[in-house]
């Protein structure tokens, strides 16, 4: 439009002395002018117009523009806030260990073995509640499933495949929340460690020097089931202090609590001459408790109290009781107590711990088992075919009138000068070695050896005193608090003339190998 207008102007300028000389008159000229000025005027004003429009979508643009920039800054600052406050908030951390260990037993060769990884989160929704998890995997390196279905000859077939990494376990160690209402009284209530004795609730790897866990705790174990040892309940927990006299510590909980559970083993064998044997294993032993519908019509008890006169020194005592027989079977209980402490004189350290448990009735026990299974063995003989042969057979495990144990460990932390100035040193704030000694003692009385039913009477019933000792003695090396390798040599020994297999669960020997020699290589660490 614009441009038609300019054009016109020229136009009219180059003809108007055309016109001029063609007679036109002054007034007509001026008319001329006139409406030439005005059309300019006109044009004018609409340059005016278009440019405060470019002006208006300029201060848009720019206003706009200072928008974008206020809610980019706004929410990279909602964003930088909500993730300081995550990290606050929320803590990933974790710890794993891996072992090097060799032996004189002839059943096992020089083995690494990955111990576990333990995966942790601890997380505060508000300044007095936390939620806590560790979830660990244990000697675990793969886990596969597959299933199938689909019509075949004439019928329906199902296949399932299971695979997995031999000894792998999955296992929810810890998951609470918990509620500070004052220091001295804080409510927990989820999957909480059971507190029987130190190691259990202390059972971190990269914290202890030696690459394997007590035999009070795990190798036998003392405790009712193998730490870590978890269960679903609720209680309470606080820090009291007593002035000069230092603090008191405690945690009480209600729990399912432990329970005789089944674990189902397949057996597929070959025979001499040409007979096969396909066989179900159900062993009846304690385990922690469920995390579903509770077995049993009845709750357990646990507690520790520590009295802590000054840092580096604790005393406790701790106790659990519970019923441990499942619904179907007659009402038995169980209790264990321990007695626990550290002391430190310097660089000198001392930690103990003493576990008792007591399965109280385990003949009735049997024999309110043989009612209810009937026989100890059943299943199709020769039915199929003379040279196959199907069976169940169930038994109990685990089980003894009185276990009872402890350890004792000693440390001395160092740090030679030479080495402060070695690859050993000179990346650290404060390395340590630390040599240590432990001894261990087990006990077991009543231990059940033999159990045999038949027609839902107890036929045969065996009970055995058995004893297991051991003494270890290394060096770790600590670059940090958090991270450790572990060097130590143990020497195993139980009744002699009898298997150390029966009596642990981590020495396959064989029949009359009643002591080992072990040296052990290991890593553990935290972040």
């Amino acid at each position: 439009m614009k441009r038609w207008r300019m054009l016109f102007v020229v136009l009219t300028v180059a003809v108007a002395p055309a016109r001029i000389a063609a007679g036109a008159t002054l007034e007509d000229l001026e008319k001329q002018l006139q409406g030439v000025q005005k059309q300019i005027e006109q044009m004018k004003q609409e340059k005016q117009r278009q440019d405060q429009k470019l002006r208006e979508m300029e201060a848009a643009q720019t206003a706009q523009k200072e928008e974008l920039t206020r809610e980019t800054a706004t929410i990279r600052e909602q964003t930088r806030r909500v993730s300081s406050e995550l990290l606050d908030r929320v803590r990933i951390g974790g710890y794993g260990s891996v072992r090097f260990e060799t032996n004189n037993l002839k059943e096992q060769n020089n083995t690494f073995t990955f111990r576990r990884f333990v995966l942790t989160a601890d997380a505060k929704p508000a300044d007095p509640m936390r939620v806590y998890m560790e979830l660990e995997f244990e000697r675990f390196t793969t886990l596969e499933l597959e299933r199938t279905t689909r019509p075949e000859a004439g019928g329906l077939r199902v296949a399932e495949t299971i695979g997995g990494s031999n000894g792998s376990e999955i296992n929810l160690e810890q998951l609470w929340f918990q509620y500070d209402l004052y220091n001295w009284l804080k409510f927990r209530t989820g999957q909480v460690l059971v507190p029987v004795g130190r190691f259990n609730i202390n059972h971190d790897d990269n914290r202890w020097n030696i690459a394997r866990r007590s035999l009070v705790d795990t190798g036998v174990p003392v405790l009712p089931v193998t730490a870590a040892w978890p269960e679903l309940g609720a209680g309470f927990l606080g820090d009291i202090s007593l002035g000069d006299l230092g603090k008191l510590t405690y945690q009480a909980y209600v729990v399912n609590g432990v329970a005789l559970d089944a674990e189902v083993q397949k057996i597929a064998q070959t025979g001499d001459p040409g007979r096969d044997k396909l066989g179900l294993g159900v062993e009846f032993s304690p385990k922690r408790g469920t995390a579903k519908l509770d077995t049993k019509d009845a709750k357990a008890v646990a507690t520790r109290v520590a009295w802590s006169p000054f840092p580096g020194q604790e005393i406790a005592g701790s106790f659990y009781y519970g019923r441990y027989t499942p619904q179907f079977l007659e009402s038995e209980s169980l209790y264990a107590f321990g007695v626990d402490g550290l002391t430190t004189i310097g660089p000198f350290e001392i930690e103990a711990e003493y576990v008792n448990t007591h399965f109280r009735n385990i003949d009735q026990v049997a024999k309110s088992f043989a009612k209810v299974v009937v026989d100890k063995e059943g299943g199709l003989l020769g039915s199929v075919s003379p040279n196959f042969e199907a069976a169940v057979e169930f038994e109990l495990a685990g089980l003894a009138r009185n276990k009872h144990g402890f350890w004792v460990e000693g440390r001395y932390r160092f740090w030679p000068e030479l080495l402060t100035n070695t690859v050993f040193g000179k990346y650290f704030e404060n390395p340590q070695l630390v040599g240590i000694i432990r001894g261990e003692q087990v006990w077991l009385n009543g231990l059940v050896k033999e159990a045999d039913f038949e027609g839902g009477v107890l036929t045969n019933f065996v009970q055995e005193n058995r004893q297991i000792h051991r003494i270890t003695a290394g060096l770790a090396y600590r670059p940090t608090p958090l991270v450790v390798f572990q060097l130590a040599y143990e020497y195993t020994k139980t009744n002699g003339g009898r298997s150390l297999a029966d009596v642990t669960n981590f020495l396959p020997a064989q029949a009359g190998e009643d002591h080992a020699h072990t040296a052990l290589l290991g890593v553990a660490f935290g972040f």
